[in-house]
């Protein structure tokens, strides 16, 4: 029974992270009711999110293992990048404001990480 129980917490909490690593909410399931728009900011910050990890795990396999993974670290810069191209696109389009606001704080966001990275 106790293994049971276990396996289910683990289980849960897989799926509120992979929930938050995609959509940026702590939900189980994620929410069906967001607007496309609000969708696709969310798929984006998802990307921004896996580029910025990708970056940072770079950093550290470089300084670990003293490896070249400038290719990696370049091709994680490259995709935040498009994210933030693709913001910029999308935003222009946007005519509700709490999703401009969404694109506000997550093109902020970017722009902290890239000055971070330079």
């Amino acid at each position: 029974m106790k293994n049971l129980i276990t396996i289910a917490v683990v289980v849960v909490v897989g799926l509120v992270a992979f929930n938050y690593f995609q959509t940026g909410e702590f939900k189980i399931m994620p929410g069906s009711s967001m607007t496309e728009e609000e969708q696709a900011v969310n798929r984006l910050r998802g990307e921004f999110r896996r580029a910025t990890q990708e970056y940072r795990q770079a950093g550290r396999s470089a300084g670990l293992a003293g490896l070249d993974t400038t290719s990696d670290a370049g091709a994680a810069l490259a995709s935040a990048e498009g994210v933030e191209r693709d913001l910029k696109k999308m935003r222009k389009e946007v005519k509700e404001p709490g999703v401009k606001k969404e694109i506000d704080d997550l093109l902020a966001e970017i722009k902290t990480f890239k000055e971070s990275v330079s």
